[in-house]
Parts: structure tokens; C-alpha cells; sequence
């Protein structure tokens, strides 16, 4: 522990009160120094820092992150919170080590300056308040109408497996069709349960505005329209971003249920591709994953006709393909789960230099000692 002296003369009996916790000693009268403590965070110094390893190629996706500081015994700290990376070699969710460890498994850089970093996994129990809202974006045209039933039927019972396994969400969610025709802003779980079961069977579950700012989602739709007869859940992604009440430093989830290809009617903001620039979806907007319930197409064509679950691939979010009764899964089965109930937090500190309101590189690195697992990500932040 390293400690600092103050030296004294001609005091008695003095005790002394700080306020970031450290530790204090008092002073009998024969003494003449005080031995305080300076703040420890648990943090690995960046002295104690490798570089990022070099990968060939990845073989799993690192999602998009949140970025926020908080205090640890006075020190001011970085703290990353990223849900689950996949095993790509096994049902499995990888549980990530950082510096200081021999079976090490992710770095982090920011402007190439390596950085000492300590991870909690929620795996391992240790983490706690992990806070997530998640956003329904559901293809409600007529033949989406058993995956809109299985939504509803297990929403109740799947929120309360999520919140047992550390994790505070909220919900939310949009309909649409050609245009919006539905949402409820994020709320908690009776509410959401309540909106998806007042309005009927099937797709008319998300045919309505709910919440107590119903009218206001439902004036807002006039500005997110592709036009024609345009199924488009890239569209209803940004609708709920720019419209709905997501909580500072939440996770940003949203589960995106089609059928059909992404149709942006050649608006280019409503394209797949607008979420694989930064400029446009910086990580802080969340991860998209996808849920198509029907024959996987391999032709794609920008701006007219495209694969939706681009998408996920765009902001490291997972896409589960399944068939078009929706039969046998349900949402405790869906890949989501796993990502956030395996979520991570990384932690670094010397951050003086990089609160100047200046983008910044974040360099997170993924690799396993075999070589197998293996992810690369660079994320473009101005930190706060």
C-alpha cells in the first residue's frame, strides 16, 4: 500500500476526519506524523498493461458498449458495461479476465495507450443493479401473428427470470407494419404485459399507443414512414431512440421479431447500413438483436430489399433464425438472454486526459490462449 507522511509540531491528541476513504491514525502527544493511506480502487495500474494481442480474424462479434465514470474512494473511474460475448466453439458464454492474470482474455486501449483494466462478470455473482432496457421492435404485419401471441405469453415469467439474475430492466416496445402503428415507452413489466394484452389477439396486440404518453408516440409516427407498403424494423429502432425515456448508463437492448426483409423504400436512413457507421449509431445507442421467423435469403439488395439481421452483425448483437410457427422457442430461449444475463463490467482509471469533450478511441480486444475465440472492436467515445 503506498502511503504519504504529514509531518506535525507541537500537536496533541488530534484526530483527523477525511472524507475519501482513507485511512486516518491518531496523534498521541509524543507523535509527530500522521500515516494516511492513499485511495485504492482494485484497479490494475496501466504500468501493469499489455498492448492489445493481434487477431487474424474474428470468430465471435463484442457488442456495442456503454460508457460512464464513476468514484471509487475518491478516484474517478471508467467504467464499460457490455452484455455477453459468445463461445463460438460451444453453447457458452465467455467469461472475460483482465489484466493481471495469467489466463487473461481481453485488453483494452484507448488512444493505443494500453490500459490496466478490471473485469466483473455477472456470471460470477459480482455484479449488481445491471441496468437494461429493452425495446420490442415487432413486425405486426398478418403473418407475424404467432410471434406476437409468444411475446405476450411469456413476457411476465421471462422479466422475472432476468431480474433474479442481477439485471434491472425495463420494457418497451414498437408495432409496425408499413408505419408505426404501436408503441409503449419503456416501462416496467405489468405495464408492458397490460399494453400487449388490451388490444386483442395476434398482431393487433401492438396496433395501439399505451403509457401515459400515448398521444405524443402517437403524433411522433408521422416522421418515420418509409412510404408504400415498406416493412422496415430499422425504422422502428430509431423511432423508439429518438422517443423513448432509456435511463443514463442503461443497456441499450432491442429485440427486432420479422419476417420479412429490412424495406427502407430507398431512404437511407432507414437502411441496415445506417447502423454500421458510428457517426450514425454510436455504441451508446444500443445493441440490436434479431429474431427472423422465416427461410434465411441470401440475395440483398441496399436500400430496397435487405437482411435484416445485418443489423445485429453491425452493433455485435446475436440473431436467432427460426421457423415461421415461431414453434419451440420462446423468449427465455433466445439468444439475448444469454448476452445479458452474462454481461460484463471493465473498469480503468488514470482518466484526467480524457475528459476534455474529445472522441477518443476505445480498443477492446478478445482472445482466447488457443487462438480459437477471437474478437477485435474499436469504439469511437467522448467520454463524460
Amino acid at each position: 500500500m503506498k502511503t504519504k507522511k504529514i509531518f506535525h509540531a507541537g500537536i496533541t491528541g488530534i484526530c483527523m476526519m477525511l472524507t475519501m476513504s482513507v485511512t486516518v491514525s491518531c496523534l498521541d502527544s509524543d507523535e509527530k506524523t500522521i500515516t494516511i493511506e492513499t485511495p485504492t480502487t482494485g484497479i490494475p495500474d496501466d504500468s501493469e498493461a499489455s498492448p492489445n494481442p493481434q487477431i487474424d480474424y474474428a470468430t465471435t462479434n463484442i457488442p456495442n458498449i456503454q460508457t460512464t465514470m464513476e468514484d471509487i474512494n475518491g478516484v474517478p473511474v471508467i467504467r464499460i458495461d457490455m452484455t455477453g460475448v459468445k463461445n463460438p466453439n460451444e453453447a457458452a458464454w465467455l467469461r472475460l479476465v483482465g489484466t493481471g492474470y495469467d489466463d487473461q482474455n481481453v485488453w483494452v486501449e484507448v488512444d493505443d495507450m494500453p490500459k490496466g483494466i478490471l473485469v466483473y462478470n455477472n456470471s460470477d455473482d459480482n455484479i449488481t443493479n445491471i441496468m437494461t432496457d429493452i425495446v420490442f421492435t415487432v413486425d405486426n404485419s398478418g403473418s407475424m401473428s404467432e410471434e406476437a401471441d409468444a411475446i405476450a405469453r411469456d413476457i411476465v415469467s421471462w422479466a422475472e427470470q432476468l431480474s433474479s439474475s442481477g439485471i434491472n430492466p425495463k420494457f418497451g416496445v414498437v408495432g409496425y407494419e408499413g408505419p408505426i402503428t404501436g408503441a409503449i415507452n419503456l416501462t416496467n413489466v405489468e405495464e408492458l404485459s397490460t399494453f400487449l394484452n388490451s388490444n386483442g389477439t395476434g398482431t393487433q396486440r401492438t396496433f395501439h399507443f399505451g403509457g401515459a404518453d400515448a398521444n405524443r408516440l402517437q403524433t411522433a409516427v408521422s416522421n418515420y414512414n418509409p412510404g408504400g407498403y415498406c416493412e422496415c424494423g430499422a425504422c422502428a429502432i430509431q423511432f423508439a431512440n429518438d422517443n423513448f425515456s432509456f435511463r443514463n448508463s442503461a443497456n441499450r437492448i432491442y429485440v427486432n421479431f420479422t419476417d420479412e426483409p429490412n424495406q427502407p423504400n430507398y431512404k437511407s436512413q432507414f437502411s441496415v447500413k445506417y447502423f454500421e457507421d458510428q457517426n450514425n449509431w454510436p455504441s451508446y445507442k444500443g445493441t440490436v438483436h434479431t429474431v427472423y421467423s422465416s427461410s434465411r435469403f441470401s440475395n440483398n439488395s441496399w436500400n430496397s430489399s435487405e437482411q435484416p439481421w445485418l443489423i445485429s452483425e453491425y452493433t455485435g448483437g446475436t440473431t436467432l433464425f427460426t421457423s415461421s410457427s415461431f414453434s419451440g422457442v420462446t423468449l427465455s430461449s433466445l439468444p439475448v438472454t444469454g448476452a445479458m444475463q452474462n454481461s460484463y463490467i471493465i473498469k480503468f482509471t488514470n482518466i484526467d486526459t480524457l475528459i476534455d469533450g474529445k472522441t477518443h478511441t476505445v480498443h477492446i480486444t478478445i482472445k482466447s490462449k488457443d487462438g480459437t475465440i477471437c474478437a477485435d472492436k474499436i469504439f469511437y467515445i467522448i467520454f463524460n
